[in-house]
């Protein structure tokens, strides 16, 4: 008797309402597709999302163009010269603390 009550639906009547649901939202899918105020706006927003990324992008080539800048007017040999010199200044003093010379 139990079984007779909590018998399941068959599947003929599960498919139906999934299949309406399914036209239901390919209907809503391409009329969304075809209006012109949802073809702007993912326009717009598409233009919106190229934009920001070139800013970021601008904003982090900025700081490298100026420290590129910098080492050019600096000279980035002098630099390299001037890190070798204090190097060899630091190694030289701990060989005289230590007593190595």
């Amino acid at each position: 008797m139990i079984a007779e009550t909590t018998r399941r639906p068959e599947r003929a009547q599960e498919t139906r309402p999934r299949m309406v649901r399914y036209w239901i939202l390919l209907a809503t899918v391409s009329h969304m597709l075809r209006d012109r105020g949802f073809q702007a706006k993912v326009i717009t927003g598409a233009i919106g999302a190229v934009a920001l990324a070139q800013l970021g992008r601008d904003n982090q080539a900025r700081p490298v163009r100026r420290a590129a800048s910098w080492y050019s007017k600096l000279g980035i040999s002098e630099e390299v010269t001037r890190v070798r010199e204090a190097l060899e200044e630091g190694l030289e003093e701990s060989k005289e603390k230590l007593g190595l010379d």
